[in-house]
């Protein structure tokens, strides 16, 4: 027998083989690679096949149990979920379901706005404040207030206690009112929005530019007059100095569109949305003007209702509780025929808001599932393009009353500042350019009220002042701590800083705060002492020995002083009253 060799085989083989099985090899994942990319673009996963419960395994039969248990259950619950989908559709049909939802839907709202109420008021007037104190800063920093108007309803978008802020602010600031936005309205009431402004304020026309791109913005009208108007106010002093200009006014009057048509590019950021703006933004024009921008503020009384707001578009549409009260005023203000043409609707009962909103959701087609029409939809669409202007409307000035006072001084006054002569003088250009009451397909609305704000609001934050300037003065522990302990605390307004100082004040309780005060003033007093005395002196025993004793027994009444502290904590559950 032929013994085996104990050396290892040789591993060559012929060049024929060694290809055929790259070649193999290489078909092989060509054909998994294809297979792959079918699955992935038919969008289906491989299925692995299921091995299965291992016959050895020792609880095989419990699984197969619980697994045909699952599958009953899945069975069952698919069954249930499809009968509970035909006795909806039956409901449906005999119109019981939407009954059934709105009064669910009622008994959640009701549950919702009782815990909600509160924390949405309290974070409505800490943003109106924050608004307010923001339109402070801007009137206080400006030397010359624009307040941006729309020349669709200038009285309604004018705030006549703002104006009076910038009165009361100081003898040299300058107020100007703007008409923004005068493509939408004829120029016509224009002209006459002009000469009744103007009999109070200097008031200047404009158009913003309302391209989209970054740079290289055109079709802004009253850019080159504003621009002079603030040019000659710079000149009109001596010395030609630069100055910081304000714009003030409800939110979406085209405050930062202004900017970005004077600035000739994207600068802020600008929307339909009202109250985009959120805090002062500083801009600078050139090396003789700056800009601020400040926030919208809508801090109105309680006697503005909310659908008249709205139609001011000074707040946000989304967020109305109610929008078809709005819709309500529009229909009242339009003419039928005006509202029919541009939705392309049929007519509709006169003054009936709920016929138009039904015809405008089946038009649009804001339907909720089921069919059911959604009226409050179609009403968000209806304010939208009131807001928008696609609704076309505009005012005309009241008769003034002879009555009135007259605003001739201060007219005559900015008028020798601002050069307004020679201003007004290059407005007819641009202004015979725009559309007549014929070229207008708008409804002549009356004009609304001036605004004004609501002061209650501040009254808090007006009567904190003092009353932390008293506190202050009378307190020596807030007197002596240095201003790094209040860095991130409150300046005891809080409850619970003013119940731990009705315990303090209390007899026989310990104030640890005093008692730090105190231990400060007494280091700063020692190293007073330390750094006064002279060190070239010569020694003097009855003079030095003397305060070298009176300092060790202040530092000894100062250490049991400390012990006494930090042993006498008072709780948060103890009583005052012994």
């Amino acid at each position: 027998m032929v013994k085996k060799s104990k050396k290892s085989k040789s591993k060559r083989v012929s060049l024929k083989k060694k290809y055929k099985i790259i070649r193999k090899v290489r078909e092989h994942n060509r054909k998994k690679t294809k297979e792959a990319k079918k699955l992935r673009l038919s969008g289906k996963k491989k299925v692995e096949k299921d091995p299965g419960i291992p016959n050895d395994w020792p609880f095989k039969e419990q699984e197969l149990k619980a697994l045909e248990a699952r599958r009953a259950k899945a069975i069952e619950e698919l069954e249930q979920k499809k009968a509970e989908r035909k006795e909806r559709a039956r409901k449906r049909k005999l119109g019981l379901l939407e009954d059934e939802d709105n009064s669910k839907l009622s008994e959640m709202d009701s549950l919702n706005d009782s815990n909600d109420f509160a924390a949405v008021g309290e974070t409505r007037d800490s943003s109106d404040r924050a608004f307010y104190k923001d339109l402070v800063k801007v009137i206080e920093a400006s030397d010359v207030l624009l307040e941006v108007l729309d020349a669709r309803d200038p009285l309604g978008t004018r705030c006549v206690d703002i104006e009076k802020m910038v009165m009361k602010a100081g003898p040299d600031k300058r107020l100007v009112l703007l008409l923004n936005k005068i493509d939408l309205v004829p120029k016509e009431a224009l002209e006459k929005w002009l000469k009744y402004l103007r009999e109070e304020l200097p008031t200047v026309a404009f158009k913003c530019s309302t391209q989209q791109q970054r740079s290289n913005l055109s079709d802004c009208l009253g850019a080159d007059t504003l621009l002079k108007l603030l040019k000659n106010y710079s000149r009109s002093h001596e010395i030609k100095k630069s100055i910081t200009v304000g714009l003030i006014g409800l939110p979406n009057v085209g405050k930062s569109s202004l900017i970005n048509s004077l600035k000739r590019c994207h600068v802020v950021n600008v929307g339909a949305t009202p109250g985009l703006t959120r805090s002062m933004q500083e801009v600078h024009l050139d090396k003789n003007v700056k800009l601020l921008d400040c926030p919208g503020v809508v801090m109105l009384k309680s006697q503005e209702n909310d659908a008249s707001i709205a139609l001011k578009n000074c707040k946000r549409i989304e967020k109305l509780d109610d929008p078809i009260s709005p819709v309500k005023e529009i229909i009242k203000l339009c003419q039928p025929e005006q509202l029919v043409t541009h939705y392309k609707i049929g007519s509709f009962k006169s003054g009936n808001v709920d016929d138009f909103l039904l015809k405008v959701a089946t038009v649009r087609g804001k339907l909720k599932k089921g069919g059911i029409v959604d009226i409050a939809a179609a009403a968000r669409i209806v304010l939208h393009d009131w807001n928008e202007g696609k609704i076309e409307y505009y005012t005309m000035p009241p008769n003034r009353d002879q009555g009135e006072p007259s605003e001739a001084k201060i007219v005559s006054e900015f008028s020798k500042e601002f050069n307004i002569d020679e201003v007004y003088n290059t407005e007819s250009s641009y202004i015979g350019s725009l559309k007549s009451v014929d070229d207008f397909n708008a409804v002549e609305v009356p004009s609304s009220c001036p605004l004004n704000l609501d002061e209650t609001m501040l009254e808090d934050e007006t009567q904190m002042k003092p009353a932390e300037q008293g506190e202050g003065a009378g307190n020596p522990a807030e007197v002596d701590e240095p201003m790094e302990d209040h860095a991130g605390k409150s300046k005891g307004n809080s409850a619970a800083s003013r119940q731990n100082e009705k315990l303090y004040a209390a007899d026989g309780m310990l104030n640890t705060k005093l008692k730090r005060a105190e231990k400060k003033k007494r280091k700063k007093a020692k190293k007073a002492l330390a750094s006064s005395d002279p060190m070239d002196d010569d020694y003097d025993f009855k003079v030095d020995y003397f305060k070298k004793g009176d300092a060790m027994d202040a530092e000894e009444s100062q250490s049991e002083d400390d012990e006494q502290v930090n042993s006498e904590v008072p709780m948060s559950g103890i009583q005052v009253n012994e």
